[in-house]
């Protein structure tokens, strides 16, 4: 049976160690707020929701991992919601897009959007989410938050990221206009699948096949778009960031 939120968060509770009442208190919501979203109906709130995460040791979007409601305290429902359809938030400075490092989502259950052009370093400003393959790390500025089932997703939104494609070398695939989402928990190079790779000079979208025959073996670095010839490269220095998983097109 697929677990829900609320049993995600009683087992996380019980495991831990406390009741309804004490981990009420020891996130500093009264005597009854726990009892109140997981036995009378009431909608949980964005920020008691991260309190009481904090408290449990994990992250928000361990908890709100399927479709719910989540409404802002003291107000009425304008909260975040997961649906059939991706939700893209954009940000901007004037949307508090103001601290450089230890990315998390700020949206339950959301991925993060990066800038695919070269990594942004250490002096840039805005979110900056760290990448790292083949034993080498660089930072991204996050651009946005894309909010999607993670039955679609099929693994984790913690370590699904998004990136806007840029040119055409793999057209007719995929387009300028288009977004990728990335696995990046597989770094495993499988013959002629789409991969995020780092060549030095920011993420780009390739179709990666193995040479086997090889010694040391090799990596065909393929574009669809045919006026653009593959590239051949020593396994050990491709460096990959993840494994295409879904793509969102304009029509």
């Amino acid at each position: 049976m697929e677990q829900t939120w609320k049993s995600r968060l009683d087992l996380l509770m019980r495991q831990k160690g406390f009741n309804m009442k004490s981990l009420s208190l020891r996130a500093e919501l009264g005597e009854t707020y726990v009892r109140d979203i997981l036995k009378r109906g009431r909608e949980p709130g964005v920020e008691k929701m991260r309190a009481l995460a904090e408290v449990l040791g994990v992250r928000l979007n361990e908890i709100m991992s399927e479709p719910y409601t989540v409404t802002p305290e003291g107000g009425e429902d304008r909260g975040f919601r997961e649906a059939d359809a991706p939700e893209h938030v954009p940000f901007d400075e004037d949307s508090g897009n103001g601290w450089t490092e230890g990315w998390q989502a700020r949206l339950p259950g959301g991925s993060a959007e990066v800038d695919a052009r070269a990594g942004a370093g250490d002096g840039s400003s805005g979110q900056v989410l760290t990448l790292r393959s083949g034993g080498i790390q660089s930072g991204h500025l996050v651009t946005g938050e894309w909010v999607v089932p993670r039955a679609h997703l099929g693994t984790n939104p913690a370590r699904v990221i998004f990136i806007p494609v840029i040119g055409t070398s793999m057209q007719p695939i995929l387009n300028p206009s288009d977004v990728v989402a990335v696995d990046t928990t597989v770094s495993d190079i499988k013959d002629a699948e789409i991969y995020v790779i780092d060549e030095g000079d920011g993420p780009s979208v390739k179709r990666l096949r193995l040479n086997h025959d090889d010694n040391p073996r090799t990596v065909d670095i393929i574009s669809e778009n045919a006026a653009v010839p593959p590239k051949r490269r020593p396994a050990e220095l491709v460096r990959v960031i993840g494994l295409v998983i879904g793509k969102w097109s304009r029509m």
